[in-house]
């Protein structure tokens, strides 16, 4: 089959023809219809996140069951389909829990083991979901990181009361405003920075109140006078910048919440002393559960989030190289990838 591959250390990938997936007794074997480039695969593109070679990158998907193993029950060959990026243990405490991606043996696909940037996956039974009918396989491939989103939002109990800031109008941001929206949050203010006009556009269609460009704006002061002088009662950092850090920060009101869900491969600079003296409650969000999983599913199904705005480019397999370079530059917000022109 036809597989995107990171071989070797450094910038780059390579298509080639790799070896059909084996299938074990509790995976199935996936057709993959979409597969969204995640900000994740693009440090593995660079070089910059170390990752066991070769590896099929690619954790974003949909697709069609073809195979299914000896001890899989609750689906068919047929079946229409998303998965969940985590393989949590189920032994351990936080896996006991519901925290799958707290889980103390976490294997993650397309990371730790090949993933979907490939015409065929094979994952076990137990991170699969039935995509329904009504969802398209762009819909599908576009789950996980609207369940990322969700648990943000979640993390930070978003209320009608609130006024929220989301950093970064990206993919994840985006599905954060439409969620916090959905929630029903008093005020909804995305901020963005330069090559982002266009994506602040989008936020607005999508429900924002206001737009921030740190760029053009002084943005804290815009913040401010957004929300009448009192700063934000949330703030969501969804862009894994290390200098957004200290910006959310300084969003919040007193007693505010912060949660920090971009991946960051550079330390951060932050005064601490922020968080003590306006008793922050500061939040950690990495990746979701099945639940969140399952209730992103029923958000697309009734309507809370879309996918088309966000969904900007859909290329074929082999022209992943180009979808990077155009989120890169942020002439793309989302670009899904159909292996075999499916």
């Amino acid at each position: 089959m036809k597989a995107v591959v990171k071989e070797e250390k450094g910038v780059g990938f390579k298509i080639k023809e790799v070896d059909y997936p084996k299938l074990g007794p509790e995976e199935v074997i996936i057709q993959v219809k979409c597969v969204g480039i995640c900000g994740t695969d693009i440090p593995i593109y660079e070089g910059v996140r170390e990752v066991p070679l070769p590896l099929i990158p690619g954790h974003e998907f949909s697709g069609v069951i073809v195979e299914k193993g000896k001890d899989v029950k609750e689906f068919e060959i047929g079946d229409r389909v998303s998965a969940r990026l985590v393989i949590s243990c189920d032994k351990c405490s936080f896996c006991k829990s519901g925290y799958e991606s707290l889980c103390e043996d976490i294997v993650e696909i397309g990371i730790d083991i090949n993933g979907a940037f490939a015409e065929y996956v094979a994952v076990p039974y137990k991170v699969v979901h039935h995509l329904p009918e009504k969802l398209s396989f762009e819909d599908g491939a576009s789950i996980d990181p609207i369940a990322s989103a969700y648990r943000f939002i979640r993390k930070v109990s978003v209320t009608t009361a609130d006024a929220v800031v989301i950093i970064g109008p990206g993919p994840i941001g985006l599905y954060a405003l439409q969620i916090a929206v959905a929630e029903g949050a008093k005020k909804a203010i995305i901020v963005g920075a330069k090559g982002d006009e266009s994506r602040l556009e989008v936020a607005k269609d999508l429900g924002a109140s206001k737009t921030v460009n740190i760029c053009q704006e002084d943005a804290l002061e815009k913040i401010k006078e957004y929300t009448n002088g009192t700063m934000a009662d949330v703030v969501v950092e969804a862009t894994g910048n290390p200098a957004a850090v200290d910006f959310a920060l300084n969003s919040a009101k007193k007693g505010g919440r912060v949660v920090l869900g971009g991946i960051f491969h550079k330390l951060s600079e932050i005064e601490p002393g922020k968080i003590v003296r306006k008793e922050l409650k500061v939040f950690g969000s990495f990746c979701y559960s099945s639940t969140d999983f399952s209730e992103c599913i029923e958000l697309l199904l009734n309507k809370k989030v879309e996918t088309a705005r966000i969904i900007t480019h859909i290329l074929p397999l082999e022209k992943i190289e180009e979808g990077i370079k155009l989120v890169k530059r942020k002439e793309a917000i989302k670009v899904i990838l159909k292996p075999g022109g499916s």
